[in-house]
Formats: C-alpha cells, structure tokens, sequence
C-alpha cells in the first residue's frame, strides 16, 4: 500500500486499525509547532473517533489546524516493522460521540477480555485517570477524524 486514497476496506489498512490499540496522533498548534499524543481511538464508517476534553490541547490544535497525521503500529499482532500512517482532516464536537462510537469504545478498551485484563493490570492508576478527567475543562469532546490517503511504511528503530 504505497501514498494512495484512503480505502477502509482495504485489507491490510483494516488489519492496522483492528490490530491497534493506540494511534498516534500528530496535530499543529496554533503557532505552528508539531504535537504528538498517544489516544485510544475506533473507527466507525471510514471515520476515526478519539474522545477528549474540548479544552484538550489535541481539540485546541485541531480547532486551529485540521489537518492531521496518524500512526497505528498495529501493536496487538506484535507487528514492529512496519507501521499505517494516515493523513487526513478532524473536526472538534463538543460533546460525546454517538452511542455506536460509545458502545465500540467501550467493548474495545473495557469489556473484551483484553480490555478487562488490561484495566486490572492498570486499577493502580485509576485515581490518576480520574484526576486526568476531573482536571478536564470545557466537558466533553471528541475528535472525528477523515483519513484522506494512507501508507504502509517502516517503523522506525
């Protein structure tokens, strides 16, 4: 899959998306510096949601810039040479996704038994997963994000 229009139905793209748990996201700040976070994210008809706060510095950047970049290293196959990188537009909603996006939110990261497994291994850092929430101004956000093209490229070392 070299530099082409992003299909989600193209066997190796949907590989990524279902094999990863994180996608890096790369967004612009309003003076023009690069920002780099790491979010739990589905995908639901061609679209990537992320959630946020509205003041989250990822919702400012793309308020400001929409354009983003996104890596997805495809890390629950334990894939380390190769990685999807996606470009493509999002948009700030300031308020939660639709309960589709909710429901794959939640069966992926908390309901699957790896979902579970891993918020267990994780109950240690649950008080500073809240004080991350309750720290977050403007209420809820999320991100709904557009792939435009897509890549398979090497990771690199």
């Amino acid at each position: 899959m070299g530099a082409s229009d992003f299909d989600a139905s193209d066997a190796r793209a949907r590989d990524f998306l279902d094999a990863s748990t994180v996608v890096e996201l790369a967004t612009v700040s309003p003076s023009g510096r690069p920002f780099v976070t790491p979010l739990w994210f589905v995908a639901d008809d061609g679209a990537l949601y992320v959630t946020t706060a509205a003041t989250s510095r990822a919702a400012r950047n793309v308020a400001t810039h929409p354009a983003v970049a996104m890596l997805l290293h495809g890390d629950r196959d334990g894939r380390r040479d190769r990685v999807l990188l996606l470009r493509g537009s999002a948009t700030v909603h300031h308020a939660f996704p639709s309960w589709r996006v909710l429901a794959k939110l939640a069966l992926k990261y908390h309901l699957s038994p790896r979902g579970a497994l891993s918020e267990l291994r994780h109950a240690a850092q649950w008080p500073l997963r809240l004080l991350y929430y309750s720290d977050a101004r403007g209420g809820p956000a999320h991100l709904r994000i557009v792939p435009t093209t897509g890549e398979i490229v090497p990771a690199s070392p």
